[in-house]
């Protein structure tokens, strides 16, 4: 019998994900979509790396997110990124934003918000108007509800 598909390591696979207080996936098919996800953000993460304005960090917290559930190793080489790797930890852990890092993102989101409102979306469509309306207000607002820390320098 291959010990990889026993019931004894199956339960084993289940383990705590670390710091992250999430568990491995039982299911092979929810590792694997965790996985795809993780690695999909992970590809988004990376594109903001080189493109300006496309964000970063937030596409590796998801990224961890998803492999926590799905990768121990891919998990832990998020948090070992000697760039990313602590900004993604500290948000896993306490769900806390810099103060730089709200001012930045509010200060960027809302140029284009008011730019879609005003002149990208036509206004005979409000449906589309209002939606972007209404998601810009929710994620100021989740933006706003972070604790917000100060990045010591060293």
């Amino acid at each position: 019998m291959n010990p990889a598909f026993d019931d004894q390591s199956r339960s084993a696979v289940a383990f705590d994900a670390g710091a992250s207080g999430m568990k491995l996936s039982d299911s092979r098919l929810a590792r694997l979509m965790w996985g795809a996800l993780g690695s999909v953000s992970l590809v988004f993460g990376l594109i903001g790396v080189v493109v300006p304005g496309w964000p970063t960090t937030i596409f590796l917290i998801i990224a961890a997110a998803c492999y926590a559930r799905s990768s121990q190793r891919m998990y832990d080489k998020i948090l070992a990124n000697p760039v990313f790797g602590p900004h993604v930890q500290r948000f896993r852990e306490t769900g806390g934003m810099p103060l730089r890092a709200k001012v930045l993102s509010l200060s960027v989101m809302w140029p284009f918000v008011l730019f879609s409102l005003g002149v990208a979306i036509p206004w005979s469509m409000h449906w589309a108007q209002a939606l972007v309306l209404t998601l810009a207000l929710v994620g100021t607002a989740y933006i706003l509800s972070r604790p917000t820390y100060h990045l010591s320098r060293s």
